[in-house]
């Protein structure tokens, strides 16, 4: 009677095709973008400068999630936190915007991080 041993390959199960990162990554082409982090000021919050954002236009931001703001001129990340009184609140972990009406607006949301080594 034949015996095996050890662990099955890695590989099981994914011999049907190349790996396609769009399609792991994108589930809504026409909404989505790839933006790259310029900045450090969310490295704390593990997107370090130099990060793939994949954003999707589609999906509304909720407490917890990444997004990223069009505001005072520029596209920024940040974490979406709720006020005390359920108005958004936008934060770095150092610094909070609390943005008044009209004066930021949702770009989209983090949906995938890529960090280049």
């Amino acid at each position: 009677m034949p015996f095996a041993s050890g662990f099955a390959s890695p590989a099981l199960g994914y011999e049907d095709g190349p790996l396609d990162f769009n399609r792991l990554l994108i589930k809504n082409p026409p909404a989505t973008f790839i933006m790259r982090m310029d900045g450090g000021d969310m490295a704390d919050r593990g997107v370090p400068r130099g990060s793939i954002l994949v954003v999707d236009r589609s999906v509304t931001p909720t407490a917890g999630t990444l997004a990223v703001l069009a505001w005072e001129g520029a596209l920024v990340c940040r974490e979406m936190t709720v006020t005390d009184d359920g108005r958004p609140a936008f934060t770095d972990g150092k610094t909070r915007i609390v943005p008044a009406e009209g004066e930021a607006e949702v770009f989209g949301t983090v949906k995938a991080i890529v960090r280049l080594l």
